[in-house]
Parts: C-alpha cells; structure tokens; sequence
C-alpha cells in the first residue's frame, strides 16, 4: 500500500513537470511570434525633404504652323504655258526659274520694234543734215525762214518717234522677261495652279509660295486661362519632327476668337524654323505665364489620395503623420504643394501608397 501511495505521488510531480515546461514553451513561442508580427508591421519606404524653389509656371497647348509670308505669283504677260519646272513641295531658291510662257508672239513685237528704231534713226539722220543745210542755206539769205522751220519741225518729230519706239521695244523685252517666272523669294511651293499647255492670261495665279524662314505659331488657348496670355511673354515651340528640340519665342499678338458664348484667344507667336516645319503642320507651345519664387514641391509619388481628399505622409522618427494637401502644377516628376506642407519637412516617396495615419515604417535609404 505504502509503494502505490509513492507511485501515485511519482506519477503526479512528473505530469506537473511536464506542464510547466510545456507552458514555458508556449510563452517563449508567443513571445517571439509578437516580436515578428511587430517587425511585419513597418512600411518599408524611402524618404525625400520637400524642397522650396522657383517654380516657372508653362501653359502647354496644341497649334498650327502658318507662314508670316506667302506670296502668290501671278502671270505678268498672257500666253500658254510651254514649261513648268517646279511642283508642289518643292522647295526654291530667290531668282530660280518656275515656269515659261510662249514668247513667239512677243518676239515678233521684239523684231517689229527693233525695225522701227532703225527706220526712225534713218529718218532723224537725214533730218539733221536737212536742218544744218537749210540752216547755211538761210543765213545766206538762200533759203526761207519757213523751210528751215517746217525740217526742225520734221527733226522732232522723228525724235519724238524713236522716244516712243525705244519705250515700246522696252515694253516688250520686259515682258520677254517676264514670260520666265521666277521665284521672288526662297520657300516652299505651296500650290501650283497650272499645268503644260493651259493658257493664262495676266493676272491669273500660277504658284503659292511659303517662306519656311518667316513662321508663326498660333496657339489657341481656352477662356479659363486667356487673361492669363499676354503679348511679350516667352513662348517654347516644339516640332514632333524634332523630337527634344525647341524654338525659343514670344508672343507677338493676340486674337480673340468669340463666338458662341466662347471668348478663347489665339496667341500668336513669330518664330524661326526649329525643324522641316511647314504652314499647315501641327506644333505644340508653351508659355510662360507666371513664375512662383518659393514653392514647396515634392515627387509625384509623395501624395497619396484618399477617401478625405489628397495627403502627403510626413515623416517624424519611425512614424508616418498623414496631412491632407492641395496640389498645384507639376515640373519635371515633382508636384507643387499650394497648402498643407513647409518646405524642409521629410515626406515618404516610395512605399507612401501602403501607409496610413501613425503607420510603423522603415526608412530603406537616408534622407535625401
């Protein structure tokens, strides 16, 4: 009886023992789970301090190319077309040959005119020695007064005659001249209205010229921001033949374009060719309407919206201070902060989008 009694009391302390190591398990093993699940709990994210710079403010807008000059050749002489050495979209030279017109005609005007001179200076050759004979013959009381007078008449009119004559041979070589057309500035053809063989009479249109060196740029602009545009402002015009490359300008007028309760305005822009640009191409422009000498700015990625409104995550130690923000323009991956933050304060970037107001984190670069 009394070695059941000490079994018993054996059986009992080593259950007793069992239990308490199987407690202190436990607790270790809880211990160490709270410790992991805290670790879990911070955000990993990097940081950035929100800087205060200028910060120029550009309106960007889509807008069409248009040529400052564009002049239109006309047919100076009439006549058919025998010859065109230019088409459209080529591009010319001051003084290039565009085209003839048949000059069969003027030539015989030439020749006429020509024989004319010569049969006029005949006349004014023998006219001359007319008058120095009849002269002599008079102040030999030879001849009369009336003679003398009806040859100086003769002599003026044939010199008269030869003035007239030698206006019309230039009128004609004029317009030999003028049956070549040729180019009055350096361009692009823009049109050509004629083809071989059309008959044309003066003042008819032949070519339209554009001079790719004299552009414009016209950038409309909405009303909500066109008292915003002035004259004098500095422009950026951008050609997508010219991927990077920008022509620096400035506006160099202004046209309101009202109509149905609208009240846009065109702003246009005089510029140098920044690229193969033509009238008619499609540009896009900038234009500085305002610089903000101390704005707050932090990266794209630094604001967060949320159901309460836009919010920036300041960063004070190992905790995320959520602050609702108003945002103005962006420059370069950076966005404006109009209200909210101070310039100097360390906000989250990467890794904001999983934070929320007192969140744990983990910075995983120094602040920058």
């Amino acid at each position: 009886m009394q070695h059941h009694r000490e079994y018993r009391f054996l059986f009992r302390l080593g259950l007793i023992s069992i239990f308490t190591l199987f407690l202190s398990a436990c607790s270790s093993e809880d211990s160490t789970g709270e410790g992991t699940t805290a670790n879990a709990k911070a955000v990993l994210i990097s940081t950035s301090i929100a800087e205060t710079r200028e910060l120029p403010i550009w309106l960007e807008t889509v807008g069409q190319v248009h040529s400052l000059s564009a002049p239109t050749i006309a047919a100076e002489v009439e006549g058919r077309i025998t010859t065109i050495t230019a088409d459209t979209g080529d591009r010319i030279e001051i003084g290039q040959l565009l085209a003839e017109i048949d000059t069969s005609t003027l030539l015989l005007q030439q020749q006429a005119a020509q024989a004319s001179l010569e049969r006029l200076e005949v006349h004014i050759a023998n006219g001359k020695r007319r008058v120095d004979r009849l002269e002599k013959l008079s102040s030999k009381n030879l001849s009369s007064q009336t003679q003398l007078d009806d040859a100086m008449e003769q002599l003026e009119a044939y010199q008269a005659d030869y003035k007239a004559a030698v206006a019309q041979l230039a009128i004609v070589e004029d317009s030999l001249n003028k049956s070549r057309v040729m180019a009055p500035v350096s361009g692009v053809i823009q049109r050509r209205f004629i083809t071989t063989g059309d008959f044309v009479k003066r003042g008819q249109a032949l070519f339209e010229i554009t001079r790719t060196d004299l552009l414009q740029a016209w950038l409309p602009y909405p009303e909500t921001v066109a008292l915003r545009i002035k004259i004098g402002q500095p422009a950026k015009i951008y050609s997508p033949l010219t991927p990077g490359v920008f022509a620096p300008a400035e506006i160099t007028d202004l046209q309101p374009t009202v109509g149905n309760g609208s009240r846009a305005v065109m702003a246009i822009v005089d510029l140098e060719n920044p690229g193969d640009l033509r009238p008619g191409a499609t540009l896009s422009g900038q234009v500085l309407v305002e610089t903000r000498s101390l704005a707050v700015m932090v990266p794209n990625l630094s604001v967060v919206r949320r159901p309460a409104g836009q919010v920036v995550y300041v960063i004070n130690g190992d905790r995320a201070e959520a602050r609702l923000v108003e945002t103005g323009h962006n420059d370069a991956g950076m966005i404006e902060i109009t209200s909210g933050l101070k310039g100097g304060e360390v906000v989250a970037a990467d890794g904001a989008a999983f934070l929320t107001d007192g969140a744990s984190v983990k910075i995983a670069e120094p602040v920058s």
